[in-house]
């Protein structure tokens, strides 16, 4: 009899699809597939989706954050564009009122410098008359004491002493009166065109 039921089950499997599972095997495969999946969307979905939504949350704050940040640095670039364009002008105007400067106390300067030495010269000009005049003095008296001491040697008596002084300080006023005249013609020649 086992023979029997072993050619018997022989003759059944090759009626069978060997591909296709026993139909009592595919209805207990097909319930256990159907409790699995309900009991994944009761349980696993959830979290699954939670996670999801979460990790999205997180994401989209994130990207919230970073735009957010990146509007910031922006607006602290643009007011560190303009503070620096503020700096530049500030620094362009400090150069030119230092220049103005510069230029003003190098006139004040050059004008005190001017007039200093214009002073100088000045002083200088009425140490020599002074010094001339002086000389011109002693030298009249002397030369008018000698020609007076002259003449008397000469003539043999006595002249009048004043009257012989004022004759030669007319004739010495009239040859420096030549002289500065003189003097005049040869600088207006000469291109020097001062006086003495």
């Amino acid at each position: 009899m086992h023979l029997a039921y072993l050619l018997a089950q022989e003759g059944a499997a090759e009626e069978r699809n060997p591909i296709l599972p026993a139909a009592n095997e595919l209805f207990w495969g097909a319930v256990a597939f159907f409790i699995l999946m309900f009991l994944m969307y009761r349980t696993v979905w959830p979290q699954v989706n939670k996670a999801y939504q979460d990790r999205r949350a997180n994401i989209e704050g994130k990207l919230e954050q970073a735009e957010k940040e990146r509007a910031e640095a922006e607006k602290l670039l643009e007011r560190y564009r303009e503070r620096l364009a503020a700096a530049e002008d500030e620094t362009q105007r400090l150069l030119e009122e230092a220049r103005a400067n510069a230029e003003r106390v190098r006139k004040d300067l050059l004008a005190k410098a001017d007039a200093d030495a214009e002073r100088q010269l000045e002083r200088a000009r009425q140490a020599i008359r002074s010094e001339r005049d002086q000389a011109i003095r002693q030298l009249r008296g002397e030369v008018g004491a000698l020609a007076v001491e002259l003449a008397t040697r000469v003539v043999g008596e006595s002249l009048d002493r004043d009257r012989q002084l004022r004759l030669v300080d007319q004739y010495i006023d009239q040859l420096g009166d030549q002289t500065q005249a003189g003097a005049l013609t040869s600088r207006r020649e000469d291109g020097s065109g001062g006086t003495g």
